[in-house]
């Protein structure tokens, strides 16, 4: 595992970059800051897709990712193996001039944090920053004017009094000191910049340099800096390039156009979006299309497994499908399923932290092992049993697959999943059923409590002493109407959409969500 941070992002950009290009896939995963800015803001089985995708775009735009992780995996034909590098990136948004940028938390996501070892030291003194597009051009746009005066305007206070007392250090230098050179602790990316211009433009005998964590300044003969001048880059692009290092890695991600696979990867993929590329649209079908565009192939090990579990039925006794519950089965009891599947070596080089759950980096690399194992096994179902005795291709591998492509996970909604390189699934879910209170003893809580001991269920008021209800399962439809046939109590029919929409509509806006056996918090670990 490679660790990414601002200090020695340069020097392992190249070894990114190369694992990348010569990926067959890539794999990644993101920890958040936070995930629900208001508690009403509840999934339901109700749900449409467009209400879900809204529902998270108001939960998560105030947050951000703080840790993103990148697995690549390279398909070595002879060895029956795909090999591996993983990177784990500490992310953090420096403040921009004309932008002062916001960090919000939820004390959840931060205890959850904690508890799984995230180095917040490194995550706020050795971050690497990113803009996404509208900001690139708004910092582009300001840096093209080439107007010092006008940066020096914008600085913070704080920011001001830090270049102040440079200047102060670096008059006296040149004023007293017969030393050659000036080292001074100046991280800020936009001062190191208004030093640069302002030394060299105002005095032909001074040079400078700099690096992420510090700046010297030399004294030098003026035929030495006008020749240094001209092989210098620009300072404008040096900066620019500062604020973008983690927008370089997704572009890169984009431009190569490599299949991406994450688990319950919506999030991620909602997060990329407003962070890296553009705030997130008001409109579903957008969303989609900008994915779509920046990622065409994704597969998500969430959905995957659901499918495996269907064709598996006899094998396969995971009653959670959480990414670790998913690795630690490929890796232990379920190891017979995947035999003879391709091996997953990781980069020795690159390994340096005992693996764990919740880093972005390793989680990035756990959902690219189970991909690799459940493609396998649908080889197996797809072309017999054959292939657990000789190696099989990364083509097989990917053609067992592809019908599961851009089809990615929905947890407790009305539908199962979202479609990003089409239509959408038309219902999935059981038909709602229509509930009716015949007895005044009755009442929604009581309700619930009869219901939940068929699993988990929502409940909708819908009219008077009426409730509509929502089953995950089909099987838990049945067995409700079954067990309420010929209930004296409560009366439960099928929901007909096209008799009662007028209702409905009132319903879905005046209506509250209730839930059943208990609200299933969308928790990125399932």
């Amino acid at each position: 595992m490679e660790e990414v941070l601002d200090s020695n992002f340069e020097v392992l950009y190249p070894q990114i970059e190369n694992a990348v290009n010569n990926a067959n896939f890539i794999t990644i995963d993101a920890e958040f800051s936070g995930m629900y800015s208001e508690k009403r803001l509840i999934h339901s089985l109700f749900d449409t897709l467009n209400d879900r995708y809204k529902t998270l775009k108001k939960n998560i735009q105030q947050f951000t990712i703080v840790q993103f992780g990148i697995a690549t995996f390279r398909h070595v034909p002879f060895e029956n193996a795909y090999k591996t590098e993983c990177f784990n990136f500490y992310l953090f948004p420096r403040s921009i001039p004309l932008k002062n940028r916001k960090i919000s938390w939820q004390v959840t996501s931060l205890n959850f944090l904690c508890k799984h070892n995230f180095d917040f030291n490194k995550f706020l003194n050795d971050g690497i920053c990113y803009l996404n597009e509208p900001d690139e051009k708004l910092l582009t746009d300001y840096l093209t004017q080439g107007d010092l005066a006008n940066i020096l305007k914008h600085l913070l206070f704080e920011e001001e009094m830090e270049l102040n007392e440079y200047r102060n250090q670096i008059s006296e230098w040149m004023a007293r000191s017969e030393q050659t050179t000036l080292k001074l602790p100046v991280t800020n990316p936009t001062l190191q910049y208004i030093l640069h211009k302002d030394l060299r433009n105002n005095y032909n005998n001074i040079w400078t340099v700099s690096d992420t964590k510090s700046m010297s300044f030399l004294k030098i003969t003026p035929d030495k800096q006008e020749y240094m001048s001209k092989q210098e880059n620009n300072l404008e692009e040096i900066l620019l390039n500062s604020f973008m290092r983690f927008s370089k890695i997704f572009k890169l991600l984009s431009s190569s156009k490599k299949f991406i696979v994450g688990h319950n990867v919506l999030l991620d993929l909602m997060f990329m979006h407003q962070q890296f590329y553009k705030p997130l649209p008001d409109s579903y079908t957008e969303f989609k299309n900008n994915i779509h565009t920046l990622f065409p192939e994704i597969y998500d090990t969430k959905f995957l497994s659901f499918e495996l579990r269907k064709l598996c039925k006899a094998e396969v006794n995971w009653k959670q499908n959480s990414l670790s519950i998913l690795y630690e089965y490929f890796t232990t009891t379920g190891a017979f399923l995947s035999f003879n599947s391709p091996k997953i070596v990781l980069n020795e080089e690159s390994f340096s932290n005992q693996k764990s759950y919740h880093s972005a980096g390793w989680d990035a690399y756990f959902a690219g092992c189970i991909f690799v194992k459940m493609a396998h096994v649908f080889c197996v179902k797809k072309f017999g049993s054959g292939l657990e005795e000789r190696i099989v291709t990364h083509s097989e591998l990917m053609s067992c697959v592809k019908k599961f492509v851009n089809s990615i996970n929905i947890a407790r909604s009305n539908e199962m999943y979202m479609k990003f390189d089409g239509e959408d699934p038309v219902l999935s879910r059981p038909e709602w059923l229509l509930v009716k209170l015949k007895s005044p003893s009755i009442d929604i809580k009581e309700l619930i409590k009869k219901f939940s001991s068929f699993g988990t269920v929502d409940v909708m008021p819908f009219s008077h002493r009426c409730f509509l209800v929502a089953a995950t399962n089909h099987n838990s439809a049945i067995n409700i109407l079954q067990s309420f046939k010929n209930n004296s109590e409560i009366q439960v029919t099928r929901y007909s959409r096209l008799r009662y929409a007028k209702h409905i509509t009132i319903g879905l806006w005046s209506g509250a969500v209730l839930s059943g056996l208990f609200i299933w918090l969308l928790k990125k670990y399932f």
